[in-house]
């Protein structure tokens, strides 16, 4: 079937072009990359294609068989490269003086844009903007700052972050990581994260977490936990794992949820709910849950690979299920993933109709567009 998020993208730069080419009265020209000349082509149609009932079984059934890491792997490469390039590398050694500023800044909960330049070697974030809530801002001429310690000894200067610039307001908002007055790392702050949490691991060094949004909207939601641990001098990635995957429409043709939430980090535990069901004809409906379940997933440090692994066989849910939550063109996957329950559901006299027109769906998409 068509990939929403294709479908969605062609959409929002039909709009844009829209906007750019059909306002006379703008006086604002236009971006160069908007207007670039592009070749013009046909759309791509898709016409509904009929099956047999035969046929959409063999379809069902070849699936089934497909083997799971290459469809995995396939699924997982987007936020897999997400998650390794989030968190950029520094090493940025704080004289004595510098440190000092920093933490009457961190005091003050603010910073100016000559002194973070001093202090962070940059400052990004738009001098304007200096919101830190709905009714608060801080001294002219000054950005909001705030301290993330991750306290093992109660030395809060020994591992913390400092937030620059309030991320829901202001662009160019950065967060670095600290290993006491050496800068080890720095991330973008935006809508699309959240603020770091983190845990001591069984090794006993830290191991920090956000959350990254991949998607949003009426209906739509997608992200993950990235967790990144101290390793020396460094913050090293070692676990990326779904936090949210839903989709409460009936583009798609079924109806999807997951949505995982920290139960305890020692050992590093997530609580998953899931389920899925398929659109009625009407397109205004949905059918039976045909999975409806919750798990927990507890998560174990190999000190070998340098990742938190996910002690999958102790729970109901197994990656390749997890990530058909995932947002992109991930048919083939839930398919195999769940192919027992689909085929118990086939079974089901009102929802046997709901899945057939899913799988039509889904081998039109793949007879038109290819695997």
């Amino acid at each position: 079937m068509p990939n929403p998020f294709k479908i969605i993208g062609n959409l929002a730069c039909f709009v844009l072009v829209l906007a750019v080419f059909g306002c006379n009265h703008t006086t604002k020209k236009p971006d160069k990359k908007v207007v670039k000349k592009t070749k013009k082509g046909k759309p791509k149609e898709y016409k509904e294609i009929k099956y047999t009932e035969p046929q959409l079984t063999a379809f069902f059934d070849s699936v089934g068989k497909l083997p799971v890491q290459p469809l995995m792997s396939k699924v997982a490469f987007y936020a897999d490269s997400v998650f390794k390039n989030f968190m950029k590398p520094m090493s940025r050694q704080l004289s004595a003086t510098d440190f000092d500023l920093l933490k009457q800044a961190i005091k003050a909960k603010r910073i100016n844009a000559h002194m973070a330049k001093q202090v962070f070697g940059e400052f990004t974030a738009d001098s304007n903007c200096n919101m830190n809530g709905l009714f608060d801002s801080v001294k002219r001429g000054y950005v909001y700052l705030k301290i993330y310690p991750f306290i093992r000894n109660k030395n809060r200067y020994d591992e913390f972050a400092v937030g620059v610039a309030d991320g829901w307001h202001c662009p160019g908002a950065m967060i670095y990581y600290f290993r006491g007055s050496k800068i080890i790392a720095k991330q973008e702050f935006s809508r699309d994260a959240t603020e770091p949490e983190y845990f001591t691991n069984t090794d006993g060094e830290n191991i920090v977490y956000t959350t990254y949004e991949f998607s949003r909207g009426s209906g739509v939601g997608w992200y993950n936990y990235f967790f990144y641990k101290y390793d020396g001098d460094k913050l090293i990635p070692v676990l990326n794992e779904l936090g949210n995957g839903n989709v409460q429409g009936s583009w798609i043709g079924r109806v999807i949820w997951l949505d995982a939430t920290v139960e305890r980090t020692n050992p590093l535990t997530l609580k998953m709910v899931y389920y899925n069901q398929f659109v009625k004809e009407d397109r205004t409906s949905w059918g039976p849950m045909v999975i409806n379940d919750s798990t927990l997933v507890s998560y174990k440090w190999d000190e070998k690979s340098r990742k938190l692994i996910g002690q999958y066989e102790k729970s109901k849910i197994s990656k390749s299920q997890i990530l058909s939550y995932y947002l992109n063109d991930n048919d083939f996957l839930f398919i195999k993933s769940f192919h027992e329950p689909l085929k118990k559901a086939l079974n089901d006299k009102e929802n046997r109709p709901l899945i057939l027109r899913y799988l039509t769906n889904v081998k039109a998409y793949q007879d038109t567009a290819g695997r």
